[in-house]
């Protein structure tokens, strides 16, 4: 996230915003049901953001170059619409 993000203050608060939004999820759930085995659509969607953390990941050991900037503002804007709009 911090490579993708060009501004070095944006790219602290996203970091920062990313375990915030982590330890704000137990809150903003208002399923009825809380297990993933009654929700099949979420599994997927699971899988996904799965794909998604390991993307980030190898994105991050890459070096800075223009293929990697975008794939990398993508796959930030699909990790923060995860837990935002998706859950």
């Amino acid at each position: 996230m911090l490579r993708s993000i060009h501004n070095k203050l944006l790219g602290v608060i996203a970091m920062f915003s990313s375990i915030l939004i982590l330890l704000t999820l137990p809150f903003t759930d208002l399923g009825q049901s809380k297990g993933l085995q009654f929700r099949p659509l979420s599994k997927i969607v699971f899988y996904i953001f799965v794909a998604n953390f390991l993307v980030l990941m190898q994105i991050g050991q890459k070096h800075v170059e223009t293929p990697f900037i975008e794939l990398g503002q993508i796959s930030t804007v699909l990790y923060f619409a995860h837990f935002t709009i998706i859950v």
